[in-house]
């Protein structure tokens, strides 16, 4: 057996468990390895290689259990591979050691990550697979900012949401690092659609499916939504905007949260947990 680091259930780098790649020490921007991880920090770059970046052991391991394909694994510093991780890759994963220098040069002015994985980027779902889901599913027009998106994903997550659908978003930008990080590797645990805005009313009349947008001017009071017995797909737009008109002129139903009145808005994401807690006992029951 051999010595373990300091660290319980941790090996160094020249140890190799099991059927795992010790695939070399990436210590220069120009390392083959270096070249694609700076690539897949870009729009263009994930699109051309249909690969992705997911930082931190938590995030890769919901990645594992979503059955993302992990196609090679990175530590760095004083940072090592946890044998819970090491346990539940697939065999012959590459696994590489970074220098903290070149790590640092790697991601510039991103966050820098000592722990991070190259993953093939998973296929997003299709309308028709939200047509067999029997709980609510969140829809979120026109929110750019990576934090709230992954925020209301962990959110619908926790509250039972049964799916999520992204308006006006290009498919590459699901798999944004920044947005992974916020869902806290959640985003690859539900059912993830990109429509526009046309897509979701068409795909709501065809199914008969009530859609709800929340708006500050609405005459029903958020707590009325919580004895409806139906599945609702659940609209919310940016916070300064909101849902656009068109949404709400195709809305079913609109509720609005009350708020003291030197508040202008709610954080779009605070918005969507008060909200999706108002229908906890229908999205948990069973």
């Amino acid at each position: 057996m051999p010595t373990m680091n300091g660290k319980s259930g941790v090996l160094p780098h020249e140890h190799v468990i099991d059927h795992h790649v010790n695939s070399g020490f990436v210590d220069s921007l120009l390392h083959p390895q270096a070249i694609l991880i700076r690539k897949l920090l870009t729009r263009p770059g994930r699109q051309e290689h249909n690969q992705i970046l997911i930082d931190d052991e938590e995030n890769i391991l919901q990645a594992l259990q979503a059955d993302v394909i992990i196609q090679s694994l990175f530590y760095s510093g004083d940072e090592m591979i946890s044998e819970k991780l090491r346990s539940q890759l697939p065999p012959n994963t590459a696994i590489h050691e970074v220098a903290r220098r070149t790590c640092k040069k790697i991601f510039e002015n991103d966050k820098i990550s000592r722990i991070f994985a190259i993953a093939q980027a998973p296929r997003l779902s299709k309308f028709e697979s939200l047509a067999q889901i029997h709980k609510d599913i969140v829809v979120l027009e026109d929110v750019s900012i990576s934090g709230n998106v992954g925020s209301i994903i962990r959110t619908s997550l926790a509250l039972g949401v049964g799916g999520i659908v992204l308006l006006s978003t290009d498919p590459v930008d699901v798999y944004d690092r920044r947005l992974i990080r916020a869902s806290r590797g959640y985003l690859f645990t539900l059912p993830v659609v990109t429509a526009t805005t046309e897509e979701l009313i068409n795909f709501c009349k065809q199914k008969q499916m009530q859609l709800l947008v929340t708006d500050a001017q609405a005459t029903k009071h958020i707590r009325e939504i919580a004895s409806l017995p139906q599945q609702l797909m659940i609209a919310f737009g940016s916070e300064k905007e909101g849902c656009s008109q068109i949404l709400k002129n195709a809305s079913t139903l609109q509720i609005r949260i009350p708020t003291d009145k030197k508040v202008e808005s709610l954080n779009v994401s605070t918005a969507a947990g008060i909200t999706l807690y108002n229908r906890i006992h229908f999205n948990q029951a069973g």
